[in-house]
């Protein structure tokens, strides 16, 4: 089953030659139908709406909007691995300090259990 493509609002408007504001209108006056909003705010049109709005034409920009949204996709996906690896690091940082004061406190306990056996 083919999956459609999205690209956001400013990938759409450097694909179709216009202006951000002009895919923006037609977002919002309803030629950009299957519009969604990701979960960090940013705005995606489908290329099919773009293509049934006569914003592009499907024959003369296909290499172009494969290239962008290939692009992009990877370009998000990567920014995501980013964040997911700083939300690691950070609990690795976090577990390796409790590490430390459990260490410490062990530590702590055996020389009190070596102390209270030779009295």
């Amino acid at each position: 089953m083919h999956q459609p493509t999205y690209l956001t609002q400013d990938e759409a408007a450097a694909v179709c030659n216009k202006s951000y504001d002009t895919i923006r209108r037609r977002r919002r006056n309803g030629y950009l139908p299957n519009s969604r909003t990701r979960s960090d705010g940013t705005v995606e049109v489908a290329v099919a709406d773009l293509v049934a709005a006569g914003l592009l034409d499907p024959l003369a920009a296909t290499d172009d909007v494969t290239e962008i949204a290939t692009r992009s996709r990877v370009e998000r996906d990567l920014v995501t691995a980013r964040q997911e690896l700083a939300v690691q690091r950070a609990q690795i940082d976090g577990l390796t300090a409790a590490n430390e004061i459990l260490r410490a406190e062990n530590a702590f306990l055996r020389t009190l259990l070596t102390k209270g056996t030779m009295a």
